[in-house]
């Protein structure tokens, strides 16, 4: 679409600018005024060659001029074939330097109209250059000055002065105005150019702002979908009474999921970490979600190792993945709870994601084993824990996101140690005041100095 605006734009606006000087394609904007001060330069030379013969000057600076056209010529064509001007610029420079320096001797010194192009020619050398160069360019043009006029001072036999006052008059008048004009030919060249860029720009500007709008647009759909696939707050409240849920996706959409199922008389929870954030995880924890859903509705199983089991399998086989596909790190780290709320025993299966249990004031940590949900080199059976639990346990699943973020003083990670800590000191109070300690836990370690860099996601429950 930038291609089409680009070309569009180019066919309408096509000009004698970017006949003489090159279009935007292929110069750019410095390039092209570096083409226009080389040709106005060529053409002013031959312009005052064309005076010096007219009013029969002397014959030294007429060949000298009509040499210096040929030069700046060469210069404005070397330019414009080989597409380059930024090696062209100090000896380009240096050549107007001479070119000025030697007509002043033939063209009266600081009473010929050379000053005024002095001044002319500092303007246009200022705009082409920039930084360190253009203190030097000016550095370079007042001493040169002061020097002419030294040595005009000292040795006045050096300069050739006019033989009456009407060919200094009509040599003063046309060089004045033919400075005029281009002065206001560079100008009006760089306006034109700048409008050009400018009214491009806008262009593509307005076009990526459409896009970014249907892109986000997109997202949010993408967002209400997933939303809608994750278990509802109401329908976990009526599975599981006493729970909290902080869920903070990095992006949009997130690559973390939480699950809840009611399975006869017993109650399957899960919180998974997706391989990624944004779009790419939100896809993943689609698929996963839609697993887990067809793997109890279709298998029924109460296990939760067996659970684990099958949800890798069918995600393989679903991405195609082989033995050979591990490299490319497309998974789920997931936790998954089995409660057998009869027997109060609730099985624990981890596939790279622990499970927390506070008990009496003490933190214990179940492992999980070190295996993804998809491809890995050492494909590791999920190991069952069965866990009595009691009156006051509370369980707490998670990913990564919040051990990983960084912040603090010393701009660190959270780390586990940080979280078990947070975690005993709030646990005795109510579920849903520990997510809001949890996020402020958060926020102050962050401090609005660091950027979220991962999904966000904490599950806490009694069973």
């Amino acid at each position: 679409m930038k291609q089409n605006i680009s070309d569009s734009y180019k066919k309408e606006n096509y000009s004698y600018t970017d006949l003489l000087f090159g279009n935007r394609e292929n110069y750019s904007l410095e390039h092209r005024f570096f083409n226009s001060v080389s040709l106005f330069s060529a053409l002013a030379a031959c312009f005052a060659s064309i005076t010096n013969i007219a009013l029969q000057l002397n014959l030294n600076l007429t060949l000298f001029t009509i040499l210096s056209t040929i030069v700046l010529s060469a210069f404005y064509l070397y330019s414009r074939k080989r597409k380059i001007y930024k090696p062209l610029i100090t000896p380009f420079i240096i050549y107007c330097l001479l070119i000025l320096s030697t007509v002043w001797f033939f063209n009266a010194g600081s009473e010929g109209p050379v000053v005024f192009v002095y001044l002319v020619g500092l303007i246009i050398f200022v705009i082409i250059t920039e930084g360190k160069n253009r203190v030097i360019v000016i550095t370079g043009f007042l001493l040169n000055l002061i020097l002419l006029f030294y040595l005009e001072r000292r040795f006045p036999n050096l300069i050739t002065p006019y033989e009456n006052d009407f060919i200094k008059f009509y040599d003063v008048t046309i060089t004045f105005l033919f400075s005029f004009m281009l002065i206001y030919f560079v100008v009006a060249i760089l306006v034109k150019s700048y409008r050009e860029e400018k009214a491009i720009s806008t262009s593509q500007r307005n076009e990526l702002i459409f896009q970014k709008k249907q892109i986000t647009d997109s997202i949010q759909y993408a967002k209400s979908l997933q939303t809608g696939m994750l278990t509802g707050q109401k329908t976990i409240k009526k599975i599981l009474p006493d729970y909290f849920i902080f869920y903070l996706p990095k992006d949009i959409v997130s690559g973390d999921f939480y699950w809840v199922k009611k399975i006869n008389d017993f109650t399957i929870i899960a919180a998974a970490d997706c391989t990624g954030h944004g779009v790419a995880g939100a896809f993943m924890s689609v698929l996963g979600i839609s697993l887990l859903n067809e793997i109890v509705r279709r298998k029924e199983t109460t296990k939760a190792n067996q659970t684990l089991e099958i949800l890798r399998y069918e995600l393989k086989d679903t991405l195609n993945q082989t033995e050979s596909d591990y490299s490319h790190n497309s998974g789920i780290d997931i936790a998954l709870c089995v409660i057998n709320h009869k027997e109060k025993i609730m099985q624990y299966a981890g596939a790279n994601a622990p499970l927390y249990l506070i008990r009496n004031n003490k933190l214990i940590e179940y492992k999980p084993t070190r295996n993804p949900i998809g491809v890995t080199p050492l494909e590791i059976p999920f190991q069952n824990n069965e866990i009595e639990y009691k009156e006051g346990d509370v369980f707490y699943l998670f990913s990564d996101g919040l051990m990983d973020q960084f912040g603090g003083d010393d701009g660190k990670k959270f780390l586990s140690r940080r979280f078990k800590h947070l975690l005993l000191e709030i646990h005795n109070e109510p579920l849903e005041t520990q997510r809001d300690l949890i996020k402020l836990s958060l926020n102050n370690w962050m401090d609005n100095k660091y950027e979220q860099i991962d999904d966000i996601m904490v599950l806490g429950f009694k069973p």
